[in-house]
C-alpha cells in the first residue's frame, strides 16, 4: 500500500480516537456547568484547558488529514 494512504488511514484512526477524547472532555465541562461549579474554580479551569488542548490537536490533525487526502486524490 502507498505510504501516504497508510498515513491517511492512521490519521483517520487517530482522529476518531481524539474525537472520542474530545467529546468526553466536552461532556465533563457540561457536567461541571450543570452542577454549578464556578467558572473560576481550579476544577473548571483544568477541565477547560484539557478540552481546549484536545480541540486544538483535533483541528490540526483534521487539517493535515484533509490536506493529505486532497493530495492523494489529485494524483
Amino acid at each position: 500500500m502507498d505510504a501516504r494512504k497508510d498515513l491517511l488511514l492512521k490519521s483517520a484512526a487517530r482522529l476518531y480516537s481524539l474525537g472520542v477524547d474530545l467529546e468526553m472532555a466536552r461532556e465533563k465541562l457540561k457536567q461541571l456547568v450543570e452542577h454549578g461549579v464556578s467558572y473560576n474554580s481550579k476544577e473548571m479551569k483544568d477541565a477547560y484547558r484539557e478540552f481546549s488542548e484536545l480541540d486544538t490537536q483535533w483541528k490540526e490533525l483534521e487539517r493535515q488529514h484533509i490536506a493529505l487526502r486532497d493530495e492523494i486524490v489529485s494524483d
